[in-house]
């Protein structure tokens, strides 16, 4: 049983930043003070809330700036609400636009995410796709998470010597299908479920695991809580 991380994830903790350059799609809009992206790239290039990033490249040099990205819309033309110093000005999608994002740490990673939980054995690697029987989507209290909202998503408690657990929300589900849980993989907001994205996995047990449940025998529309789970950085 071992904690594995995915390439993105490693990538991201040792400070790669990550930038997404886009030609006459990207336009920054007054009303909201959103920006725009008709190509609708703004999740699969791994914008979530909370990331820091910076913008380049508009025609109005005020909405060259550090950004913080709020809620991000599924459908396009995608719009994501930032938090800016300034209130952005009105530009059009007609210049090349680059955003690059700051690297964030392990909680900043998988707030307002989700874990999905397997049956079967946990894969060797991280950056592969899901196998076994989807059992469970963990959210709070069991509602949907739409990737680029906040509203479902999962949240921790401060870092303590070390540790990273869950806070006093609801984890919870209700059955997907009927089996044993066998593994889990924990999922950025962006939730990129085919693998190679930001998530991280480990085992499913009793006792013992990374996540350990009361019972891993899930019911078919019967609600399974996640109680504790922490994650902790070893010291060596």
């Amino acid at each position: 049983m071992t904690l594995r991380l995915s390439t993105l994830l490693r990538q991201q903790l040792m400070g790669v930043r990550e930038t997404y350059v886009s030609t006459n799609k990207v336009a920054a809009v007054n009303s909201g003070n959103k920006l725009t992206d008709s190509d609708n790239k703004f999740l699969t290039e791994g914008f979530r809330p909370g990331v820091i990033f910076e913008a380049l490249g508009f025609t109005e040099a005020g909405n060259n700036a550090i950004m913080v990205a709020g809620d991000i819309t599924a459908t396009g033309p995608q719009e994501m609400v930032v938090v800016t110093e300034v209130a952005l000005v009105d530009d059009a999608a007609d210049t090349e636009i680059t955003l690059t994002m700051y690297p964030q740490s392990f909680r900043d990673c998988f707030t307002y995410g989700q874990m999905a939980i397997y049956t079967g054995s946990q894969p060797a690697s991280a950056d592969v796709a899901p196998t076994g029987t989807l059992l469970l989507l963990i959210t709070e209290v069991s509602v949907v998470l739409v990737p680029g909202g906040v509203a479902n998503g999962l949240s921790w408690d401060e870092p303590a010597a070390g540790v990273l657990g869950k806070d006093g929300t609801v984890w919870s589900d209700v059955g997907l299908a009927t089996g044993t849980a066998g593994w889990f993989r924990f999922y950025a907001n962006d939730y990129r479920i085919a693998g190679s994205g930001l998530n991280f996995d480990g085992a499913v047990g009793t006792s013992g695991a990374e996540l350990n449940l009361s019972s891993t025998s899930i019911v078919l529309a019967a609600t399974t809580t996640i109680d504790e789970f922490e994650v902790t950085l070893p010291l060596s």
